[in-house]
């Protein structure tokens, strides 16, 4: 399995954490039956990340996305934002890579100009980053 498809499950089953609260062990089971074992590492590796630093993905996602209230981001961007900030901030996958793959998703999931909105947050992540 590519990457690029193991991101998607990664974002598919982080879409159903923000709607539901939690990750779902029987979607994540089902998500990922054909996997390899390296996609299965990766995927169990940003959805654990994503579970134990959901606060503080939430602030730096809140901090960025400049004038939408934090409640009202659609939730397709907002899983795509946590998926993106998670593997900006913890994971040595390029940027430009983690930017690309949210926008692609965001294009193929989300509302026509939600590609754009993501890339401007994720591009503030990357500047404060990178300022660190």
């Amino acid at each position: 399995m590519k990457r690029r498809d193991a991101r998607e499950i990664a974002f598919r089953l982080t879409y159903e954490m923000v709607m539901t609260g939690e990750f779902n062990a029987d979607t994540k089971a089902d998500l990922t039956r054909d996997a390899d074992a390296d996609s299965r590492a990766y995927i169990d590796a940003i959805t654990d990340g994503i579970a134990a630093h959901g606060d503080e993905l939430k602030a730096i996602i809140a901090k960025y996305a400049i004038d939408y209230e934090f409640d009202r981001i659609y939730k397709t961007d907002l899983a795509l934002l946590y998926l993106a900030c998670y593997e900006i901030k913890y994971t040595d996958t390029p940027h430009a890579v983690i930017v690309n793959e949210a926008i692609e998703l965001a294009k193929a999931y989300s509302d026509v100009q939600s590609y754009s909105f993501v890339n401007g947050v994720l591009a503030s992540v990357i500047k404060e980053i990178k300022a660190e």
